[in-house]
C-alpha cells in the first residue's frame, strides 16, 4: 500500500505549492522524511542526498516557516546539544493548498459570472479578449496584431469552467481523504523509530565534534 503522505506529494496542485514555497529539493527532502518514517533528522537526510547539511536545512527552515514540517526538539543532559528530529504535518499541506483551491473557485466562478452578463469579443491569436463595448472602440480589430475580433463561444468556454470546477471539487475531496490517511499515519509512529533518529543524530553529532 503507498504511503498516504508519499500519495499526497504526487498530487500535481500539491507538488506545484511544495516546490514554490520550499525549493527544487523540497519534494526528494520530504520523500525521504517518509522512508525514514517521518521521524528524521537533517543530517539523515543530507547523508542520503549526498549534500551538505546545510543544503538539508535551508529546504527545512523554508518549509517550517509556512508549517508543512515541524520538529521535536531534545537536549542530551550530558553534552548538552540539541536534537531536531523532523516530522511532516499533513494537515499544513491541507490547509495551504486548500487555499490556493479556493482562491482559483472564485476566480473561476467570477469568469463565468462575466459570460452571463457580457459579450466578449476575443483576438483570433488569443492576444486580447474585450467586452463589447471595449471592441467597439478598437473597431473590432485587435490592438496588437490587427486582426478582426471574433464573438467569443460563451457556452464552449463555460464548459471548460465547469469542467475546472469540477476538476477543484474531485481535488478538494481527493485532498481531504488523503489527509485524513496521513494523518493516521503520523498519530500511528512508533515510539522507535522516533527513538532510531535521536540516536543516529547524537551518533552524527558526536562524529562531527571529533573531527
Amino acid at each position: 500500500m503507498v504511503d498516504p503522505i508519499l500519495q499526497l506529494m504526487e498530487l500535481p496542485f500539491v507538488r506545484d505549492y511544495l516546490q514554490r514555497v520550499g525549493g527544487d529539493n523540497a519534494i526528494q527532502v520530504m520523500r525521504l522524511m517518509v522512508e525514514h518514517g517521518n521521524a528524521v533528522t537533517d543530517e539523515e537526510i543530507a547523508q542520503e542526498m549526498r549534500v551538505k547539511v546545510t543544503v538539508v536545512r535551508a529546504v527545512f527552515n523554508r518549509l517550517n516557516f509556512w508549517g508543512i514540517i515541524d520538529y521535536d526538539k531534545t537536549r542530551d543532559e550530558e553534552t548538552g546539544w540539541y536534537t531536531y528530529t523532523w516530522h511532516i504535518v499533513p494537515e499544513k499541506i491541507k490547509e495551504a493548498v486548500e487555499k490556493e483551491l479556493q482562491e482559483r473557485e472564485e476566480e473561476l466562478r467570477k469568469k463565468r459570472q462575466e459570460l452571463d452578463q457580457f459579450m466578449f469579443f476575443v483576438c483570433p491569436e488569443g492576444h486580447t479578449r474585450e467586452p463589447f463595448e471595449v471592441a467597439a472602440e478598437y473597431s473590432f480589430k485587435c490592438p496588437i496584431c490587427g486582426k478582426d475580433l471574433v464573438p467569443l463561444d460563451a457556452d464552449a468556454e463555460k464548459r471548460k469552467i465547469d469542467e475546472q470546477l469540477d476538476e477543484i471539487w474531485r481535488a478538494r475531496k481527493l485532498l481531504n481523504e488523503i489527509v485524513t490517511d496521513a494523518e493516521e499515519v503520523v498519530e500511528e509512529l512508533p515510539e522507535h523509530e522516533i527513538d532510531d533518529a535521536l540516536q543516529t543524530a547524537e551518533e552524527n553529532s558526536e562524529k562531527e565534534n571529533t573531527e
